[in-house]
């Protein structure tokens, strides 16, 4: 595949350039380690010509039959009508030929087909030693089963097996070339044992239109990895031309590299470089190393008052378990906070453009039996300059055991965590200090009791939770803490099933009370809000985190129907009613404005079959007179046209300083069109701020045998944080200047040749950087 991106271009002679470049690289065919995106036949579905089925060979190596067969005084045996010889992985097909006994060759072949391996030859006439497999064939043409190719030509030598040289011919996948593309050129040759092939002497057509000449055109002869240059890449955004060059190398069955030097006109020259390996051959797993580096960024000293302007980025991510024992690593890092946003990258996986943090953690564990063992060191680097990198934990030791029963079950856990400062030298302002370390214990006991019955059950959960603090600080004093907490449920089950349909209902009944005691001595070294808020009626924890752990008491009551049709079509609807008997010390504690109690109630409705999927969810709090949030999705799939539409709402009560009120709504369509075309479009709105967050529109068109894509993408940076990190309200400014800066437009062109290029992945999901998949 032939890929270009750009906003505009006024040279149409550095355009063919260009084109010129991208046709002379070296195609390598980058396939996934597991192999599962490589060419298939059903890729060329409608293409694959029936007049070449596939030849079993029945035959042995030595036969010869014909309607006539004269023997000559020399020994040569001179066939007529009908003649078949079958050879080393196929046969040979003609209406005469004579065989040369003593030399094992086959002379003066009239109206020959050939069927060798996966491949077919035609001819008028021609020879073949049957031995070696050297031919020499006039007049004919050639399908080249594994890439769906059809060759026309005047002239072909070579070796079966080996190496083909077509002289004077032609080369497309498409049954009629005027809807597709065909090749012309003064000789196509093709190494079958090095599975590479090139063109000389060319001039390619695409819908009937020459739109390209060149000397020489090399590519893949085969879908298997293939090490060679990629398909390059062009951009054209608001730091001018971005082109990469990538190379590709297959270093074993499970492992390959690629490298890609870069260019960027605004910043500079810089490579980016990705390696995959499996750490075992039946892992579906792909580990990597991915690095993107820049030695001097001409763009960002201007922007970033900095004597030091390279810019660069890193991440390194593997899983790897020996019987009982597993290791993972998960670790990057990037030069300053802006580098990836600066300059995204579509071969590395660093982050995307809407990652806030890169992780930083390795660990280690162990479970035997009932009993589990992990350490391991985590930090962050804040991809936000205007968020801290907060506390690392260097190193966390978890022990755990645990014992289910029918009726009982039970679990002791113990954590030990040691806190540290991670600097980020290149914050713009620091919103808050982060000053304390130290030391953090926290052990945990709790058992769960199920008594079954007639038509309930009830569970009983108690835990106690004592944790202490030995801060580096020897002047703070802390004090050790232990909390007591009980939940008891009763829940339910009723089915109802007919020849068509089954329908479950399940009511349940909870109540939950969590001790107060007071920790605001307490340092906050890992707590942070749960990403729907703290108020939304379907979780009771508050928190990630254990540095505070509010008193709650409350009675939850819910109820669940779910329904499901033969048909395909499902209904579920579920609501919730929470109401809460005391209000919370801890968390009042922590709000500028303290609140009372609250009593609050959420619903869940969703519907779905073959052509329409919707559902709403809301949660409305009784005390704030306010709805929490509030989710609602369509998604219509007709037989040409597909529409999405989402709409959601999240108002949060900020804890630890933060705030995060989302309101945003998304729409998408897809609409298949006459003659194989097809229309895309999409947006994304901020409706706080009635800005749009991204919009994109595109046309493409395919068949069997071509494939082109043409699409305009337009992103821009909101004023709200999707981490839940209240980012603009100590500098306006500098956080407005930073959006003007990141924000960036594109148009994108991509274009495929069936057949001819390597296939890749990116050329089968039309938006790979829609925000629906940020």
């Amino acid at each position: 595949m032939l890929k270009f991106k750009g906003l505009k271009y006024n040279s149409t002679k550095n355009f063919f350039v260009f084109l010129l470049v991208s046709f002379t690289a070296l195609q390598a065919s980058a396939a996934s380690l597991d192999q599962s995106n490589l060419i298939t036949p059903q890729q060329f579905l409608g293409c694959a010509n029936s007049n070449y089925p596939k030849i079993i060979n029945r035959y042995k190596s030595d036969s010869i039959d014909a309607g006539r067969i004269d023997i000559q005084s020399n020994g040569d045996i001179s066939l007529n009508d009908n003649v078949l010889i079958s050879l080393n992985d196929g046969q040979l097909q003609a209406s005469s030929a004579t065989y040369l006994q003593n030399q094992n060759f086959v002379e003066d072949i009239k109206n020959g087909d050939i069927y060798h391996s996966d491949n077919y030859f035609k001819f008028l006439s021609g020879s073949l030693a049957k031995d070696s497999g050297k031919l020499k064939l006039q007049n004919g043409s050639a399908y080249l089963r594994e890439r769906n190719l059809l060759v026309n030509y005047q002239s072909l030598i070579g070796n079966l097996g080996q190496n083909l040289r077509f002289q004077n011919a032609s080369l497309s996948s498409c049954i009629n070339v005027s809807k597709g593309w065909e090749i012309k050129a003064k000789s196509i040759n093709i190494n079958e044992e090095t599975e590479r092939g090139h063109i000389e002497d060319l001039s390619l057509k695409v819908l009937d239109r020459t739109i390209l000449k060149l000397p020489y055109l090399p590519f893949p002869a085969t879908t298997n990895r293939l090490g060679g240059f990629l398909e390059p890449d062009l951009s054209f955004t608001s730091d001018g031309i971005d082109l990469f060059l990538p190379y590709f190398w297959v270093l074993s069955s499970k492992s390959d590299l690629t490298i890609a030097p870069r260019a960027l006109k605004d910043r500079g020259i810089g490579f980016e470089g990705n390696f995959r390996y499996l750490t075992k051959s039946d892992s579906d797993t792909e580990n990597y190393f991915d690095l993107l580096f820049f030695p001097k960024d001409k763009e960002f000293k201007k922007d970033h008052d900095r004597d030091d302007n390279k810019r660069w980025a890193f991440r390194i991510k593997e899983n790897r378990s020996f019987a009982k024992f597993q290791t993972s690593i998960d670790w990057a890092k990037s030069s300053d906070s802006m580098v990836l946003l600066d300059m995204p990258s579509s071969l590395t996986n660093i982050a995307n453009q809407r990652d806030h943090y890169l992780t930083q953690s390795v660990s280690m564990g162990m479970q035997v039996n009932n009993f589990s063992l992990s350490m391991m060191r985590e930090g962050f680097q804040s991809l936000n300059p205007f968020i801290n990198n907060a506390h690392i934990k260097m190193p966390e030791l978890n022990l755990e055991y645990k014992k289910y029963g029918s009726s009982v079950s039970y679990f002791t856990r113990v954590n030990y965590a040691n806190f540290d400062i991670n600097k980020n030298e290149h914050l713009l302002f620091n919103n808050r200090e982060i000053h304390q370390t130290g030391k953090r214990f926290i052990t945990e006991i709790g058992a769960e009791a199920l008594r079954s019955f007639r038509h309930f059950d009830v569970s009983i959960d108690g835990l106690f939770l004592h944790k202490k603090y030995n801060l580096d600080d020897k002047k703070i004093n802390t004090q050790s803490t232990s909390i007591p907490s009980i939940k008891i449920k009763i829940a339910s089950l009723f089915r109802s099933s007919s020849r068509d349909s089954l329908s479950l209902l399940i009511p349940e009944f909870a109540y939950q009370k969590t001790d107060y005691k007071d920790q605001s001595t307490d340092p906050i070294f890992d707590l942070h809000q749960r990403n729907l808020g703290n108020f939304n009626g379907l979780s009771t924890k508050y928190f990630f985190g254990k540095d505070r752990v509010p008193d709650t008491e409350f009675l939850l009551a819910s109820l669940k129907w779910k329904k499901r049709i033969k048909s395909n079509s499902a209904l579920n609807f579920q609501i919730i009613k929470k109401n809460e008997l005391e209000e919370s010390q801890i968390i009042n504690s922590m709000l500028d404005k303290p609140i009372g109690k609250d009593n609050q109630i959420g619903t869940y409705l969703s519907f779905e079959n073959q052509i329409l999927r919707a559902f709403v969810a809301a949660n409305y709090s009784q005390k704030r007179n306010t709805l929490n949030f509030g989710q609602t999705g369509l998604d219509i799939q007709l037989q040409e046209t597909r529409f999405t539409f989402s709409r959601n709402f999240q108002s949060n009560i900020p804890l630890l300083n933060t705030t995060n009120e989302l309101d945003y709504a998304e729409f998408t369509i897809e609409r298949l069109l006459l003659g194989g075309y097809k229309f895309i479009g999409g947006i994304s709105k901020d409706l706080d701020s009635k800005k749009n967050l991204e919009s994109y529109f595109g046309f493409g068109y395919e068949n069997c045998c071509l494939a082109f894509k043409f699409y305009a993408s337009d992103k821009r940076l909101s004023k709200y944080n999707l981490l839940n990190f209240n980012s603009m309200q100590f500098n306006n400014a500098s956080w407005d200047k930073m959006i003007s800066i990141e924000n960036k437009s594109r148009i994108n062109f991509e274009f495929e040749l069936k057949g001819l290029t390597g296939g890749n992945k990116r050329m089968n999901r039309f938006f790979s950087n829609a925000f629906s998949n940020l």
